[in-house]
């Protein structure tokens, strides 16, 4: 079991919540293949039941659940470009909502209102051993951002009636970013400390509609936003002889990255959000680890976007790590996350009690 699976099956827990870094986060762009020893190739999976209802704000009619189960990828690669200079190549789905509404009761503010969000990330790092504890490491990303709304006859946008079916199409848009980062380690105790920040993307949809005009208003031609910059600190060490602990801290800059849709929609915003994790692994046999995992995020009691009406969360994570040869490592994590309770800021819903269940595999290979 080498040092570094346990933050491989950690990164894998992230993939397995529906609500990390303010609603729309789905993986937090993980860098952890670039402390893998070799060359070493990944292939990542999870997918993700949430149950998120709510009713209007006099409580009579009910949302019914609004979010759609979703699933995401990854792969990565990592080779040795020298004795200190190594290379990873990480995709990953990044970002992503999946809204429905049409299991809402009629006269349910966004009744028969569906919408998708997609943004995937390819990026490329270096990492540079400066010593035998110091290491730094930082790469260019590319996030690729597209979304649709359909609206459906017979619901509604607020108070607005829906006369036909609709389809707006926000085109796809690629946008540039960076990540920079240094590590401390000691390997002996399997201690390893990590910065890392990720730049903001800056994108702009262009913005097709089937219809003019369109049932939320005059539409704009394009719409245009920023994904935040973030920063995390992660630590992890041994404390006994197979045991480790491990936690991070993530702030995610949504104050500063407002997303906008329609005016009926407001906007994806929120106060800058810190997401805590803490945990620990314990190696059972030689080929089997377990990890466990809380995640924190505080609410800020902001009114939130009827595309994302949750407010923190509190989630369990597991996983099992199991060496199937020197060159195979399988991973598999569940998570159960509580979503805080939140306001939407359009047509003050209420949505209460809602909860995800996610569960995620990783395959590693060295070669």
């Amino acid at each position: 079991m080498t040092r570094y699976t346990i933050t491989a099956a950690a990164a894998l827990l992230a993939t397995t919540s529906i609500a990390a870094a303010g609603g729309i986060d789905r993986n937090g762009f993980n860098i952890s293949p670039l402390f893998e020893d070799g060359d070493y190739a990944e292939i990542s999976f999870s997918a993700v039941r949430p149950e998120v209802s709510g009713t209007n704000a006099a409580g009579t009619l009910s949302s019914g659940n609004m979010t759609e189960d979703f699933t995401t990828f990854g792969f990565a690669y990592r080779t040795d470009l020298t004795d200190q200079l190594s290379l990873a190549f990480v995709y990953d789905d990044a970002f992503g909502a999946d809204i429905s509404y049409e299991d809402a009761a009629a006269g349910f503010p966004f009744r028969n209102f569906n919408a998708t969000l997609s943004g995937v990330s390819a990026a490329a790092y270096l990492r540079y051993q400066a010593t035998e504890n110091i290491s730094i490491y930082g790469g260019l990303r590319y996030v690729v951002m597209s979304a649709e709304i359909n609206l459906i006859a017979g619901g509604n946008v607020g108070p607005a009636p829906i006369a036909a079916d609709q389809t707006l199409d926000y085109e796809s848009d690629g946008a540039w970013g960076y990540t920079i980062g240094a590590a401390y380690e000691i390997p002996e105790i399997a201690l390893r400390g990590t910065v890392t920040y990720n730049s903001a993307t800056d994108h702009e949809n262009d913005i097709v509609s089937s219809i003019a005009p369109t049932a939320l208003g005059p539409a704009a031609a394009t719409t245009s936003y920023s994904l935040p910059q973030s920063l995390e600190v992660a630590f992890q060490t041994g404390v006994a002889e197979g045991t480790l602990v491990m936690g991070s801290v993530r702030w995610t800059d949504w104050s500063e990255a407002d997303i906008p849709t329609q005016s009926a929609l407001g906007v994806i915003s929120s106060d800058d959000v810190f997401t805590w994790m803490v945990g620990g692994a314990r190696r059972v046999t030689d080929d089997l680890a377990l990890v466990g995992r809380i995640t924190y995020e505080a609410g800020d009691g902001e009114d939130a976007s009827n595309l994302a009406p949750t407010d923190g969360l509190l989630g369990l994570s597991l996983a099992g790590v199991y060496d199937v040869n020197d060159q195979i490592t399988l991973t598999g994590g569940i998570n159960y996350s509580i979503l805080g309770d939140a306001t939407t800021s359009a047509v003050f819903n209420e949505f209460e009690d809602n909860s995800a269940f996610g569960f995620g595999l990783r395959v590693g290979y060295s070669f």
